[in-house]
C-alpha cells in the first residue's frame, strides 16, 4: 500500500467481510437449531399418535348396526 487511504479501504474491506462472514455462519447456525428442534417435535407427535389407539373400522361398523 503506498497511501493511508488505500490501507483505510482494505481494512474497512476486509471488516465488512468478515462481518458479512461471521452473520451468515450464525444463521446458518441458527437454522441448524432450528431443524433440529423441527425434528424432535416431528418425533414426539408421531410417537403421541402411535401411544393413543385409534378405533379399527370394524369396530365402528358393528356400533352403526346394532
Amino acid at each position: 500500500m503506498e497511501s493511508v487511504g488505500g490501507s483505510i479501504k482494505l481494512m474497512l474491506f476486509v471488516y465488512v467481510l468478515a462481518a458479512a462472514v461471521s452473520l451468515a455462519t450464525a444463521w446458518l447456525i441458527k437454522l441448524i437449531f432450528f431443524f433440529i428442534r423441527m425434528q424432535k417435535k416431528r418425533a414426539a407427535a408421531q410417537q403421541a399418535a402411535q401411544a393413543t389407539p385409534i378405533a379399527a373400522p370394524a369396530d365402528a361398523t358393528a356400533k352403526r348396526m346394532t
